[in-house]
């Protein structure tokens, strides 16, 4: 009876231990001290701070993504969401320094002037996608995104991540502390038949609760590369042995819910740097205005519409701008096709060594580790405990 006893206990501490490492979300008790918070949730700030060094320090180089941006194609997505505000902003613009000329002025060339101010915005467009690609790391902050994303009231999504990508260790962890707490239990049962004194189960108890979670955890991550046993066969931590399928399957969680093209474009419009992404667009347009002016300038100037010429232009020229920036949205698709950040994230992790891509899970369990396989522990001496009322 006592290897099965031990068994249920293995199985028990392990599982309890895997719950309390996620769960709960949020503190639950009396805060700060009486009650329990997931591990992982209690710490997701941190862990996303670590998430966000894997990442942009071991799979992407934000530079180097955003040179996979073809400008000429950025253009062909974005101008046609742009068309209509343009038309309407050079009729605006055009009215505002003299209604009277730009009516007075023939169909096939109001036309032409249209035709013109679209080719030259898809200039604009060109310019300000390789503006934007050679000053990317001032302008987008991949750090803060990822922090926001995994912290706050996004905690469930680090939960989430970890439980995906580990999903097999931690079942394997829970289901070895069966067979760990059985093969333990053996050798207590004998014990306990010489020596069948009451409190020693609550020992024995603490000992098969230590040392399930303590093994479990070094199959799961040790050894690093894989050790031939006796000539028979080879053995390999089990997460390393994953390394393909975990890398694979941890690069598409962080490009579909993390790095996504709707989020990097919400970063670059909304985050730190939305101003000065502003200020670009807009400055490009005004230079373009200027540009398509160059003719017409002296005539202005000599009627005396000059100024009007100005105040149009930075009217103009503010609400262009803020139309392409609320169309952003429109280049998501292409955006999300150019980075293709699961396959570059992917392909990175995959040939991570060993000791570099171990860190991954195991930061979700490192700084703890002790406390988990304590929590164990404390678990099964309740259990054996309470073996004494039935043995």
């Amino acid at each position: 009876m006592i290897p099965f006893t031990y068994g249920f206990v293995g199985w028990v501490t392990n599982w309890l231990a895997l719950k309390m490492t996620f769960y709960p979300i949020r503190f639950w008790g009396i805060p700060p001290y009486l009650g329990w918070q997931g591990i992982i949730p209690r710490k997701a700030h941190k862990m996303a701070s670590k998430s966000v060094d894997v990442i942009t320090g071991r799979l992407m180089n934000v530079q180097e993504v955003f040179q996979k941006i073809d400008p000429v194609r950025a253009e062909a997505e974005f101008l046609p969401s742009l068309e209509r505000s343009i038309d309407d902003s050079l009729d605006e613009f055009a009215r505002a320094i003299d209604p009277k000329i730009w009516e007075s002025l023939p169909k096939l060339v109001k036309e032409e002037i249209q035709f013109k101010i679209r080719r030259e915005s898809g200039y604009t467009i060109r310019k300000v996608i390789r503006n934007l690609q050679s000053d990317i790391n001032s302008l987008f902050d991949v750090k803060a995104l990822v922090l926001k994303k995994l912290s706050g009231d996004n905690v469930s999504l680090v939960v989430e991540l970890f439980q995906e990508v580990g999903a097999p260790e931690f079942k394997f962890i829970e289901r070895s502390g069966f067979y760990f707490g059985f093969l333990l239990g053996l050798g207590q049962m004998v014990f306990y038949f010489f020596f069948p004194i009451w409190w020693t189960l609550p020992l024995q108890g603490v000992i098969v609760g230590y040392l399930t979670n303590y093994l479990a955890l070094e199959m799961i991550f040790r050894p690093l590369h894989p050790k031939s046993i006796l000539g028979l066969f080879t053995y390999q931590g089990l997460f390393l042995k994953r390394q393909n399928e975990v890398s694979r399957l941890y690069a598409k969680l962080v490009s579909k819910k993390i790095l996504t093209a709707k989020n990097i474009m919400e970063e670059l419009v909304f985050g730190k740097a939305a101003e000065e992404l502003l200020k670009l667009v807009r400055d490009s347009i005004e230079k373009q205005v200027d540009h398509l002016s160059t003719i017409a300038k002296p005539i202005l100037f000599a009627t005396g519409k000059l100024p009007e010429y100005e105040t149009a232009k930075a009217v103009i020229s503010a609400r262009l701008s803020e139309h392409a920036i609320g169309n952003a949205s429109q280049l998501e698709n292409y955006l999300g096709e150019a980075l293709d950040l699961e396959k570059t994230m992917g392909d990175k992790m995959a040939n991570l060594p060993p000791e570099e891509y171990e860190s991954i899970l195991r930061s979700a369990f490192q700084e703890d580790e002790m406390l988990l396989i304590l929590v164990g522990a404390a678990l099964g001496a309740v259990v054996g405990f309470l073996q004494i009322f039935f043995i």
